[in-house]
């Protein structure tokens, strides 16, 4: 595989490449699994370069550490830490140490299908993309471990009617919402989406980012326009800029650039593609303005970027 080559994974390819271990439970779209010394998985060295995961993950470290890049932010992933990686996040891991991880990784529908709502957990999915490794305490990582204890050995149990398979959505739900509130404690990041008691302008202004954040992440690499996003919700570019600025502090520019330059900035450093190719591939009519664009949003050249460190 080229150093400077992006490639993506479904969680179905990442396990048709490297079929789940006899010890691990794949349930549905969700696989849960334990690994001692990653140095020595043959999995691992998919990820040794950068690597797009489309589907959501969490790593639980016990033991050890591990260097983890996730959209160009540098982790140190030690014990008692929570490591998450959103879907579409751009990772790869530098090194690890005697590391020994609980993981989970599990298709953006398999949520769906046990009926956790991901429109409410958007706030949560923004607040990690800025810090997505968590310290924990002992508690939290007890608590997690019982859920995929409790998960593994409902599924071990060899039940397979129909109680039994709502027992195992319902834990699997548990073991999410446990996921969002130690990502919530942690971050605040989402404490406004998961509240119980928010007014109605707060909650349609909610509803409203996150269409548009769900709208974004389709759209970023085509679409740069607000007039775009607000005729996908129906809504009229002034007032989509000001529902977002009210709700967020940013306008529905800013969230735009955001991804646009992230975008960017995981392509001149880890895609095979020149400069032009980077332009035309973010649809930017050349490649003068492309490096006009990518320079006011980071102080940089796109080739002065792609030669720093």
């Amino acid at each position: 595989m080229n150093e400077k080559e992006i490639s993506s994974f479904s969680l179905a390819s990442l396990i048709a490449i490297y079929p789940p271990q006899p010890e691990d439970l794949y349930y549905d779209g969700c696989i849960l699994g334990h690994r001692e010394g990653l140095d020595t998985e043959e999995a691992m060295s998919l990820f040794r370069f950068p690597t797009r995961v489309n589907a959501f993950g969490a790593i639980f470290c016990s033991k050890g550490s591990m260097t983890v890049t996730s959209n160009l932010k540098h982790c140190v992933v030690e014990s008692q830490t929570l490591f998450v990686c959103p879907p579409r996040t751009i990772v790869q891991v530098e090194s690890q140490e005697e590391v020994s991880v609980h993981f989970i990784l599990c298709e953006e529908e398999f949520l769906s299908r046990i009926q956790v709502d991901l429109k409410q957990m958007i706030h949560l999915f923004m607040a990690v993309r800025e810090n997505p490794c968590l310290p924990l305490s002992r508690e939290e990582l007890d608590e997690i471990l019982r859920s995929l204890s409790e998960i593994t050995s409902e599924w071990r149990s060899g039940r397979r009617d129909p109680l039994s398979k709502e027992i195992m959505r319902t834990l699997f739900r548990t073991l999410a919402y446990r996921l969002c509130r130690l990502i919530d404690n942690r971050t605040g990041g989402g404490h406004k989406s998961l509240e119980t008691e928010e007014n109605p302008t707060r909650k349609r202004n909610n509803t409203y980012f996150n269409a548009f954040i769900e709208e974004l992440s389709k759209h970023y690499m085509q679409e740069r326009s607000v007039g775009f996003y607000a005729e996908q919700l129906h809504l009229t570019p002034k007032y989509l800029t000001t529902l977002l600025r009210t709700t967020t502090g940013r306008t529905a520019t800013e969230w735009i650039d955001e991804y646009v330059v992230l975008e960017a900035k995981n392509l001149l450093k880890h895609s095979p593609m020149n400069i032009q190719e980077i332009a035309y591939y973010l649809n930017f009519s050349n490649q003068s303005f492309f490096g006009r664009y990518f320079k006011q949003h980071t102080g940089m050249t796109p080739s002065a970027y792609r030669s720093s460190k």
